[in-house]
């Protein structure tokens, strides 16, 4: 097994991708900010992933950081740490589980509660498995964009990515902001949803859903646990992971070395 650095040794730089190598003109004199994230940097982030995954991922993140303006030691250490949750310690990208019991499909979604005679008959129970494309046409039914039951948009866009992203209207906003910030990126996530699943375009969804939602100017903000948590209320915000979310961000505020940036707030 190859010899795996500790984290205080993740910014020193080795080989032809050091960490101070910046690729554009930083605001402030912290050269760490613009820079490329590199191999070990996710290696420490994401332990279990292949030498493959780990390597599209960064490739893909480093082709488009700037275009995001993920070009802070904070911003990144918030965005990681999220992605982290989201996608594991092997970079597994999920689509939503909608593998529900009939009790639960009244507790999380209205449609259920107004119909419960539904949920009895496509959740999970002992006399069958949930009904998981029923489930989602309900649920999502003409939210988020999302056309009737019989279109089927609910279980077409479902929740997918390094960021899940839930609902044809939201699909089609993380699409209108890669477009605006990346031209020519070569994804269309609404016609192609599986794109979400694959490193270039689970990572570049979720750098564009993270630059509509503001979620730059909430890391600017700080690095204690009520951010992540703030942070984490955009995200998921009924997330039963917030801790892990937290233990997460003080792993990568150590990978990308925070505390001594110095365009970190005061």
């Amino acid at each position: 097994m190859a010899h795996r650095q500790g984290l205080s040794d993740l910014n020193t730089g080795s080989g032809a991708s050091p960490v101070n190598s910046p690729v554009g003109a930083c605001v402030g004199d912290c050269p760490r900010c613009c820079a490329k994230v590199t191999q070990e940097q996710m290696t420490a982030i994401f332990p279990s992933a292949s030498s493959a995954k780990i390597t599209a991922v960064m490739d893909a993140f480093n082709s488009a950081f700037e275009k995001f303006e993920l070009n802070r030691c904070l911003r990144k250490a918030h965005f990681f740490a999220q992605i982290r949750q989201e996608v594991g310690a092997s970079i597994n990208a999920l689509t939503e589980n909608l593998n529900y019991k009939e009790s639960v499909l009244k507790e999380k979604f209205n449609y259920f509660r107004d119909n419960p005679a539904e949920a009895a008959l496509y959740g999970r129970n002992d006399d069958h498995p949930a009904d998981q494309e029923a489930i989602a046409n309900r649920a999502y039914g003409k939210r988020n964009g999302n056309g009737s039951i019989e279109s089927g948009e609910g279980w077409l866009y479902r929740g997918r990515g390094y960021i899940q992203i839930t609902g044809k209207e939201i699909y089609q906003n993380v699409q209108n902001q890669m477009n605006a910030r990346y031209p020519g990126n070569g994804l269309d996530i609404v016609a192609n949803v599986e794109q979400t699943l694959e490193p270039k375009g689970g990572m570049l969804s979720a750098m564009a859903y993270w630059r509509w939602k503001k979620l730059n100017e909430k890391s600017d903000l700080g690095d204690t646990g009520a951010h992540v948590d703030a942070i984490t209320d955009v995200v998921n915000y009924y997330t039963d992971s917030r801790e892990s979310r937290k233990t997460h961000f003080n792993t990568t505020k150590v990978v990308f070395k925070v505390a001594e940036c110095t365009n970190r707030p005061k």
